[in-house]
C-alpha cells in the first residue's frame, strides 16, 4: 500500500500524540488530604495519633498531605502566638 510522501510523517506524528496523552492519562492522581490543617488543631487525638503514623515511617509517608497538614497543625499550636508567650527574663547585662 502506498502513502502520500507526507502522509507517513503525519501518521508517525499522530501515534506519538496519542502515546503521549495515554501516557499522561494513565497517571496517578495526587494524593488528597484526609483533613485539613484546623481539623488537625481542633483535635488533639486526631493529631497525636497521625504524628505518630508520619514518625513511625517518615520515608512513605513523610511527604504526604495529611502529614504535611498535621505538622504545620502542631506547628500553630505548640507555638502559638509570639504575643501569648511568657518573657523569658533573661539576665541582665553587667
Amino acid at each position: 500500500m502506498r502513502f502520500r510522501p507526507g502522509v507517513q510523517v503525519l501518521r508517525l506524528r499522530l501515534g506519538l500524540v496519542v502515546t503521549i496523552l495515554s501516557a499522561v492519562a494513565c497517571a496517578p492522581a495526587p494524593d488528597q488530604a484526609r483533613h485539613s490543617v484546623e481539623d488537625y488543631a481542633t483535635d488533639p487525638e486526631l493529631r497525636h495519633a497521625t504524628l505518630a503514623r508520619c514518625a513511625a515511617d517518615p520515608g512513605t509517608l513523610g511527604k504526604t498531605p495529611d502529614c504535611a497538614n498535621v505538622k504545620e497543625a502542631e506547628r500553630r499550636v505548640g507555638i502559638g502566638s509570639l504575643r501569648e508567650l511568657t518573657p523569658l527574663d533573661l539576665p541582665k547585662k553587667n
